[in-house]
């Protein structure tokens, strides 16, 4: 009698045990997968367009634009002359913009990273600010930066990026504010801008 109620006690433990331990588990995971949400986009960093790596915690307390940059699409124009009057009003603020070039999107991207790059962006006058190497934005290769940014829940949307030039607006910790689509002039941004630009001064 003595030794069935012993076994039953360590049988009921080794149970406890592991109970413990798939709860234990099953939090853990549950706490990684609300990380993944709240990671900040100055934890990462990317290559500039001459490859070298450049830690997004240097921008910290900046109020940022990431956007997905194309030479040859229709909207190239506007968007670079948008983005570039932003920069030019808010800059002395603290507005930085980190500039994607991207292929992704009928292939109109095709300058190589470094100097065909940059020489592409002086001979349109496009002063939008920061450039980083060519990269992809949805799919399995998308750079560490887009995942992050398209499963940030400050948005509704798809997670796909829908074509290139959609906008986030970042704000000085680092956490996505809002998203802008592609067609979307960068002067509808100046409110937000001035709003977080405003709170990083309180």
């Amino acid at each position: 009698m003595m030794v069935s109620k012993v076994v039953a006690f360590y049988g009921l433990m080794v149970a406890i045990v592991c109970l413990t331990t798939n709860l234990t588990h099953r939090q853990l995971a549950v706490q990684l997968f609300e990380l993944r949400w709240t990671l900040s986009v100055h934890s990462l960093s990317v290559l500039d367009t001459y490859h070298q790596w450049v830690d997004l915690r240097d921008f910290a307390g900046h109020v940022l634009i990431i956007v997905n940059i194309a030479s040859q699409c229709g909207l190239t124009r506007q968007q670079y002359a948008g983005l570039g009057q932003l920069l030019e009003r808010y800059w002395w603020r603290g507005l930085r913009i980190l500039n994607f070039p991207c292929n992704q999107f009928g292939q109109q991207m095709p300058e190589l990273d470094g100097q065909q790059m940059v020489d592409h962006l002086r001979q349109v006058e496009a002063k939008i600010g920061h450039v980083f190497a060519k990269i992809e934005v949805n799919g399995p290769e998308a750079a560490p930066l887009y995942k992050l940014l398209t499963r940030n829940r400050s948005h509704m949307r798809s997670s796909e990026i829908e074509w290139n030039f959609v906008k986030f607006l970042v704000d000085g910790r680092g956490q996505v504010y809002g998203r802008y689509g592609a067609t979307e002039e960068p002067s509808v941004l100046g409110s937000d801008i001035e709003l977080l630009l405003g709170k990083g001064s309180q």
